[in-house]
């Protein structure tokens, strides 16, 4: 591998190898998320929010650097710009780097898998709370409807009814 090439892939080690890290601090992060929306703890799952963002917001950036790297490796050892891969590029190189590649390649795709696999949980987790909450609502809304009274004669009683409000205007 020429000097060229070499620190190019150098570099997309390192982004790869921060890519890593950010991943499995979000991996925790999701993580977190689950137990959260177990307890219920709200405040806490602003704050965790947050945190995530910010490592989403960092994933963007490593992303983006990771292609321009990638292509750059790619044209310098003739590979397909349009769709650089790791693994291609792993191929094309000497043992020990694509060995490397392989295994940086192998690593993020199982933090992506369990980071999806949290995500899917923890939505399940939220849309099973908000049809809890919108039963309970419902419920709600239906005890406060008017119940209409009706005297023997069949027709309705007219008068004032207290339904539907939830506060008192007397002092």
């Amino acid at each position: 591998m020429n000097e060229n090439i070499k620190q190019v892939y150098n570099e997309l080690v390192q982004v790869l190898d921060n890519e890593i890290k950010i991943y499995r601090s979000l991996l925790d992060v999701v993580r977190k998320e689950k137990d959260i929306l177990v307890s219920a703890h709200l405040d806490d799952l602003s704050e965790n929010n947050k945190a995530k963002e910010a490592l989403l917001i960092k994933v963007r950036s490593l992303e983006t650097q990771r292609i321009r790297l990638a292509t750059e490796v790619c044209s310098k050892l003739n590979l397909d710009i349009e769709n650089p891969r790791l693994l291609d590029i792993a191929v094309a190189l000497d043992n020990i780097e694509g060995e490397h590649l392989r295994t940086l390649h192998s690593v993020l795709d199982l933090l992506l898998k369990r980071i999806h696999e949290f995500n899917k949980q923890n939505e399940s987790l939220v849309k099973s709370a908000l049809h809890n909450i919108t039963g309970a609502l419902k419920a709600i809304k239906n005890s406060l409807d008017e119940n209409p009274v009706y005297k023997k004669q069949g027709k309705k009683v007219e008068g004032k009814t207290s339904s539907g409000q939830l506060v008192s205007r007397e002092a």
